[in-house]
């Protein structure tokens, strides 16, 4: 149940209607730009190989926020180009690797983006991205929109989250109650017809040497979802 490592995949299937074709095409065209490869569970896929880096990025080309989806592609990877700029250590390539898992239900639309970078440090990083949209209200979805106003939803979800921590990690209580009540922990997430997915970055949780986790939340555990 515990950090899974998401990979992009159609078979979670898609619930709800299509986007509009210009989302579609503003993706297609960034798709061309960097001279991806279409595929037919609608993502874009990209690699890219240098004498001093190796990169591979896929992410969907008909979400109903595709340009928010773009900006977030784009720009990472003009960092990473912009960063292979530097020689690196031992003439060892640099390496960035986005993977990508679309999740759905009824009302909602989910990308989750795990993202793994090698710039040549002591450590390689892996960090996540995620977009959630409402697709009856038509807006994107951030973690104050998932409940009712006065739900107080944290008095469920941390200690389900720290339980699943403790499980991985064989700590007692690997989580700070501040930090585990503190909603700005929350902000990545995916949205499925039963659970709630929460994405947390190395060092978001716990001390950095814990790495990057994910925890699922079942919906039945928490209450009711306002979107």
């Amino acid at each position: 149940m515990m950090r899974s490592v998401l990979a992009a995949s159609a078979a979670m299937g898609l619930l709800v209607a299509q986007p509009l074709a210009p989302a579609t095409a503003h993706a297609a065209t960034l798709c061309v730009e960097l001279n991806g490869a279409d595929e037919p569970e609608g993502l874009c896929r990209v690699h890219d190989t240098e004498p001093n880096y190796v990169l591979d990025m896929s992410f969907p080309v008909d979400f109903p926020d595709q340009a928010a989806v773009d900006d977030f592609v784009a720009q990472t990877r003009t960092g990473f180009l912009n960063a292979t700029q530097t020689p690196s250590f031992g003439n060892v390539p640099y390496a960035l690797d986005m993977k990508v898992t679309l999740w759905s239900s009824d009302t909602t639309r989910s990308v989750s983006f795990e993202i793994y970078q090698d710039l040549g440090g002591a450590h390689p990083d892996t960090w996540y991205k995620t977009f959630n949209y409402d697709t009856v209200r038509n807006r994107p979805i951030e973690f104050d929109d998932l409940f009712a106003p006065g739900a107080k939803p944290l008095e469920a979800i941390f200690p389900i989250v720290q339980r699943e921590l403790a499980a991985e990690t064989g700590m007692s209580e690997p989580v700070i109650e501040t930090d585990g009540m503190d909603p700005s922990k929350y902000r990545k997430f995916a949205i499925t017809p039963t659970e709630l997915v929460f994405f947390f970055d190395r060092g978001e949780l716990m001390a950095g040497a814990a790495g990057a986790q994910t925890v699922q939340v079942p919906r039945s555990a928490i209450p009711p979802l306002a979107v």
